[in-house]
């Protein structure tokens, strides 16, 4: 039965089983399939740009094995695009990067088949809720997300959608082997649903001499009314690679340690004594009782409460002091290890904190964001490595955050809507749901449909599903309008599942002022357009020749829209060579539930001045930075602002210059949905009045 999930052993069925058997009937097993794509932007973190891109944090000060010219990564991206890459060797900002082989120590905490998605709730702020009310906003996946969530739970049935989950991740897990050093130790976090399969696949990749413990990681939470017995634990399997493993061992307190003597005890005259010196006092023990050794069920770590200092409202948030022992057990000082599926980056935190170096990685770019801003944040965290009778004292980590990358991978290639052969239905889909129709010449490559109606003129360009939108693409189109009979009477439309980093502003910018009246918009999610089509009752094959016609009321449900606004001023500074900025608007589209509420804060806008406007679209902004002298490849930040609980975000940023002359600056807004917005521009210094980019 296809998808089908079942452990075959010997003596199961009447006739003889073996592998040769199950291969020849089944066929051989799969070749993994392995994507190689270079990383497309770059944004360096965590150096002084004044001190020729000194570490913030003294190297001085770094482990005595901690390679002063390494930068630790962060990456948003396909796991598995960016293992591939990690593992051939790829060129990142000139350095050459190989981690096959290298990798000390793996920690992942994959989806636990739990129904969830890369959708999250984003708290309505507080300065908002007194005139638009309160409540929570759900930001809905991202196409690329979506179409990784399905890809692991594809299947109609609970069998198909198992099998779906283990060969999403045997590929994974094929790859990180290959990463792991000889001696290195692989962690795999998870839940009663899929442990025991997943246990099964990893003695096969693994070898099952080379499995060395199920963890039991037993927490305390409120209890429920159920028939079934409460479900307080997740489980950690540990496998090393080899037999060969760095293990250090850790060390619990006695479970009575008052009754632990510091006395050295003997056997004397066959009876086992306390021993006494030649002056008769008893021997004490040279060092104090450490505990012993760790055992594999861990109760004294619970979830990340509420009140902790390092909760971030992140889902999935692990406790950093769970980590902690993970690193400090499987890894030294100065080794690398890593996390493919790092959500809000605990293992980043703590192996920063402990001297390792690290690399994470996560489809979501709202879980990359999270993960960026703790790590900047790091020095106010609380410090880890050392003992504490009382938690609430805990000191802080007081160093700040060494070097590291931001990286971003090739987009998500896989997945059915990405298939060659709906491409017609898909452009179809996305015409009906804009109010367009497809052109009746069908010689054009790039131009698909048009839009007339009252005074709009739109000829419309809908994207790929599997690539996202970029300036070489923008180029290809608009050079197809210009030499089209549209050309002069029509805008040009580009509609996108999502847009390269920065093409929205370079877009705008290349063609401003040239004669090219160019929109960009972003696709709605496709969970709001399979509500749509739910609630009408079609299907992708219902657009398989032409687009049919949806009622208004339907396409309101919908919405398309520009990537980001943003508006910046530049004025000089009280210093001479020196220049501020201020975010002087910003606003980007509101998930398509929560568009009462952009709706009202679009009224209250309406005829404040610029200050009182402040008030409404800084809510927005979760985090900005700001390179001063962009060198048009690496991104990176010679100022930066970011929200936390109790900080608020600084509109301004001041820099003074060396010397007069031209700089470019490129200015990066992230909002509290995780989507980001740029814009770059020149000026010239000293800069003579106000200017408004």
């Amino acid at each position: 039965m296809a998808g089908a999930v079942e452990l075959l052993w010997w003596k199961k069925r009447q006739r003889e089983f073996s592998r040769e058997k199950a291969e020849e009937y089944f066929g051989p097993v799969r070749e993994e399939e392995r994507v190689f794509l270079p990383f497309q932007r770059v944004e360096l973190l965590g150096v002084d740009k004044k001190g020729d891109l000194r570490p913030l944090f003294p190297q001085d000060k770094w482990p005595r094995n901690y390679p002063r010219e390494w930068k630790n990564l962060l990456i948003w991206g396909d796991n598995l695009v960016a293992m591939e890459a990690l593992r051939r060797g790829v060129e990142i900002n000139g350095e050459r990067i190989s981690l096959a082989g290298k990798i000390r120590l793996i920690y992942i905490d994959p989806p636990f088949a739990t129904g969830a998605d890369f959708s999250f709730k984003v708290p309505v702020p507080e300065e908002w809720r007194e005139v638009c009310g309160g409540g929570e906003m759900l930001k809905e996946p991202s196409l690329y997300e979506e179409l990784a969530y399905r890809d692991m739970w594809a299947g109609r049935t609970a069998e198909e959608r198992i099998s779906s989950y283990l060969s999403y991740m045997r590929e994974r897990l094929l790859l990180m082997k290959e990463l792991l050093a000889d001696d290195g130790s692989i962690y795999v976090h998870l839940d009663y649903r899929m442990v025991h399969f997943v246990k099964l696949m990893m003695d096969e990749i693994f070898g099952r001499e080379n499995f060395r413990n199920e963890i039991i990681w037993h927490y305390r939470r409120w209890s429920n009314v159920a028939n079934v017995y409460q479900r307080m634990h997740d489980v950690l399997l540990f496998y090393s690679k080899t037999d060969n493993y760095v293990y250090n061992i850790q060390y619990q307190p006695y479970a009575h340690p008052e009754y632990i003597e510091d006395t050295v005890r003997g056997i004397v005259d066959g009876r086992l004594v306390r021993l006494r010196d030649e002056k008769g006092q008893y021997i004490r023990r040279e060092r104090e009782n450490i505990g012993v050794p760790m055992h594999d069920v861990w109760e004294d770590i619970n979830f990340v409460q509420p009140t902790a200092s390092e909760r971030l409202n992140y889902p999935t948030q692990k406790p950093e002091r769970l980590l902690e022992r993970i690193v400090l057990a499987s890894s030294n000082e100065g080794d690398i290890v890593a996390d493919f599926f790092c959500g809000s980056g605990t293992l980043a935190a703590v192996a920063e904190k402990l001297g390792r170096r690290w690399v994470c990685c996560d489809m979501s770019r709202y879980a990359v964001h999270v993960a960026r801003k703790r790590l900047l944040d790091i020095e106010h965290s609380k410090a880890l490595g050392l003992k504490v009778e009382d938690e609430s004292k805990r000191p802080s980590y007081g160093k700040p955050v060494r070097p590291f990358y931001v990286l971003t991978v090739g987009n998500y290639l896989l997945g059915e809507l990405s298939r060659p052969e709906r491409r017609e239905e898909m452009i179809n889909l996305v015409l009906s749901l804009y109010g367009g129709e497809r052109l009746e010449e069908r010689t054009f490559k790039t131009l698909h449909g048009k839009l007339v109606r009252e005074n709009r003129k739109e000829i419309i360009h809908v994207s790929e599903v599997d690539f996202p939108v970029t300036l070489p693409k923008i180029d290809l189109v608009v050079e197809e309008f210009k030499n089209s009979p549209f050309y002069g009477d029509y805008e040009l439309v580009i509609l996108g599942w999502d847009f390269g980093p920065n093409t929205f502003e370079s877009a705008e910018n290349l063609y401003r002022g040239k004669g090219v009246p160019l929109k960009l918009l972003q696709i709605p999610p496709r969970t709001s357009i399979d509500e749509v089509l739910k609630s009408e009752g079609k299907s992708l094959e219902d657009f398989k020749d032409s687009p049919p016609a949806l009622p208004e009321k339907v396409r309101e449900r919908v919405r398309f829209h520009e990537p980001g606004f943003l508006r910046v001023r530049v004025e000089p500074g009280r210093e001479e060579l020196e220049v501020c900025l201020e975010i002087e608007h910003f606003w980007v589209r509101f998930p398509v539930k929560q568009k009462e509420m952009e709706d009202c804060l679009q009224e209250r806008m309406k005829g404040v001045s610029p200050f009182h406007r402040r008030r409404y679209f800084l809510p927005l902004i979760d985090y900005w930075a700001v390179d001063w002298t962009f060198d048009g490849a690496v991104f990176k930040h010679d100022f930066v602002s970011f929200r936390l609980r109790k900080r608020k975000l600084e509109p301004w940023a001041c820099h003074r210059y060396e010397k007069a002359g031209d700089y470019r600056v490129f200015v990066r807004v992230v909002d509290i949905f995780g989507g980001e917005t740029s814009k770059e521009f020149t000026i010239k210094v000293p800069l003579k009045g106000k200017k408004v980019f």
